[in-house]
């Protein structure tokens, strides 16, 4: 039976919801690839077959507010299926250095502001960002990479792409998905577009 869920959830389908605590870890630089030390190139490998991960130093400003509607699972290396609820995303402060503040929400569910790092050339770029989060209420916690793709165009973001990578996790009751797992989104309509009337959060 497929199921209805916010992506931001319990089951923590992707980061950014409000928790205890939710704490964007130390980045090593970039040098206009991921890092190893953030996903492998296995790993990095294993995404490329559902999405593109570009390099490159010079990728396009994409400072703004998006929504990725209807959010739709591509791939899930734990085999999950289920539906989900629109994503709001807001990229701001990128530097000439590619630092950037992340966020994403849906609903009336937000997350605090995280780095990411923006690589890529021309209109194409991959933005990743690698954080911990702790729910000592439900009993878990947990470290996970999120990925986002796409092309810069005026209409938004084309071929955008979001994935989530499970790092660790301690999970006392079985909410949250496998070390090593990954789930691959996209936008349904192939555009991610921007969004001008959103409350500042």
């Amino acid at each position: 039976m497929k199921k209805t869920l916010f992506i931001v959830t319990a089951s923590l389908l992707m980061a950014g919801c409000m928790k205890e605590t939710n704490d964007t870890l130390w980045l090593p630089v970039p040098y206009g690839k991921i890092p190893y030390e953030v996903l492998s190139a296995t790993e990095q490998d294993s995404l490329r077959q559902h999405m593109p991960i570009y390099e490159g130093v010079t990728p396009p400003n994409i400072v703004g507010d998006y929504l990725a509607s209807p959010m739709t699972l591509l791939y899930a290396s734990d085999r999950y299926e289920g539906t989900f609820y629109d994503l709001h995303w807001r990229i701001e402060k990128q530097n000439e250095r590619n630092l950037a503040s992340y966020r994403e929400w849906q609903r009336t569910a937000a997350g605090d502001g995280k780095e990411a790092h923006v690589i890529g050339s021309e209109d194409k770029f991959t933005a990743y960002t690698i954080e911990q989060t702790v729910d000592e209420s439900r009993g878990w916690s947990c470290e996970q990479v999120t990925v986002i793709s796409g092309t810069k165009t005026a209409d938004g973001i084309e071929g955008y792409s979001y994935a989530i990578v499970m790092r660790n996790k301690q999970d006392e009751n079985g909410v949250i998905i496998e070390p090593d797992s990954y789930r691959v989104f996209t936008d349904g309509d192939g555009i991610s577009s921007p969004v001008t009337n959103l409350k500042r959060l």
